[in-house]
């Protein structure tokens, strides 16, 4: 009863926390995520743990870091269920396709290349725990990623989603997610498997399970999206069928060696697209894991966010990686869509929004810190890069349009598949 206790007092805290600083972050301007990331990053060594220190002590025991490691878990994979349930790539052309898709690949491998050559050329300063191309490739992914579920929101914030600006940039962010999480699945295989063998028998067997859900389950899955879409309810029992579904998909991809959130984002991708399952599954499902589970795994995140002996280099580094990270995904966004004929104002805006890594960031950077990719210190030298990456995005965006880059293109309205704000 002890234990049960202390647990409900760390939720309360941990809530009530997400909120109020989310709810700071909205009255200037800024995501409610943002907050929620720092919400977590206080509840840890950082703040929490130098005011009251005997506190964070007694709440934060190793039992209970490890009933928030298993909810932040389970949150993830239900969180990345729904962000893969959004992406929907069945509402483009081909041509505006095929923009979005270079927006992506410029977006993604040039922060991924800046990574790696950064990881490599300071590979002493970063303390790489294990084997240096799998840190350096990973160092390259935490680079990469863009927040598609975060952009989502800040778009239909500023009244842009529907924009031709706001889709290609929004299908561009969910492009970057499938890469960067495909990717990390390819490299997490590899760790686990410690041989270039094994790690190739774990990418055959999680292409057979991917095979598995594009062939047999999905339009199984179609069936039941029908249904709902004829009756307009999704039933417990869907429901039942949807939440096992999920559970089995996360454990057998960390079964075959691959982070079980992979599954749940693999299962997203299938499920049925229609306005109404779509609308009845964010209803059933959206709160409980965004305000519960999400916050969960931000304060886990800020437990392990500390610094043990603050130095000159560390700071250094800090923002080496920082300027890059921001730069090498800003100019590359920015030079593509300038290409592509956009003004010089729309193309620095798109780059600024490309640079919200948000969640996606701290899901990756937690990934590198379980499997030991990375060491503490720069575990929380990316996790506040992902922080004010995030806070700048709209800062940077808004700049855009202040100064004199060129006369700014009004985009038509245009139709295609919504993503819902988180």
């Amino acid at each position: 009863m002890h234990l049960f206790v202390n647990l409900l007092v760390v939720l309360i805290l941990i809530i009530s926390a997400a909120r109020i600083v989310g709810k700071l972050c909205l009255m200037i301007g800024q995501p409610r995520v943002l907050g929620e990331m720092i919400a977590g990053v206080l509840l840890g060594p950082t703040l929490f743990g130098v005011i009251a220190p005997d506190a964070f002590a007694s709440l934060f025991t190793a039992e209970i870091k490890t009933i928030l490691y298993m909810l932040s878990n389970l949150g993830l994979a239900l969180y990345m269920f729904l962000v893969g349930a959004e992406v929907n790539f069945k509402g483009y052309d081909k041509k505006f396709f095929t923009s979005a898709g270079s927006l992506a690949v410029s977006a993604f491998f040039v922060p991924l290349l800046t990574g790696i050559c950064l990881s490599l050329a300071f590979i002493t300063y970063f303390e790489p725990q294990g084997n240096t191309l799998y840190f350096s490739l990973f160092v390259g992914i935490a680079f990469s990623m863009t927040a598609f579920p975060m952009l989502a929101r800040i778009l239909q914030e500023r009244n842009i989603l529907n924009t031709k600006i706001g889709a290609t940039t929004l299908l561009s962010a969910s492009i970057i997610d499938v890469l960067g999480w495909l990717a990390l699945a390819i490299l997490i295989a590899l760790v686990e498997t410690s041989s270039v063998t094994g790690g190739i028998m774990t990418i055959i067997y999680t292409t057979i399970f991917t095979l598995i859900l594009f062939l047999v389950v999905q339009p199984l899955l179609k069936k039941m999206g029908d249904k709902v879409e004829q009756t307009g309810l999704l039933t417990q029992a869907n429901m039942a069928l949807v939440l096992v579904l999920v559970l089995v998909a996360a454990a057998l991809t960390d079964f075959i060696g691959v982070y079980s959130v992979f599954g749940g984002f693999m299962l997203g991708l299938v499920m049925p697209k229609g306005k109404k399952f779509q609308e009845q599954l964010n209803t059933r499902l959206e709160h409980f894991v965004v305000v519960f589970l999400v916050p969960i795994f931000f304060a886990y995140s800020g437990i392990n966010t500390h610094f043990n002996g603050l130095t000159m280099t560390i700071f250094l580094l800090f923002v080496l990686i920082l300027v890059l990270a921001v730069t090498s995904k800003y100019f590359s966004s920015m030079f593509v869509m300038k290409r592509m004929g956009y003004s010089w104002r729309d193309a620095s805006a798109v780059g600024s929004l490309m640079n919200a890594r948000g969640l996606m960031e701290l899901i990756v950077l937690n990934v590198g810190l379980a499997y030991g990719l990375i060491s503490q210190n720069l575990f929380t030298i990316l996790v506040w890069m992902a922080i004010i990456t995030t806070a700048l995005a709209m800062p940077l965006y808004k700049a855009s349009y202040s100064m004199n880059l060129g006369k700014r293109r009004v985009f038509p309205l245009i139709k295609y598949n919504k993503v819902k704000e988180r």
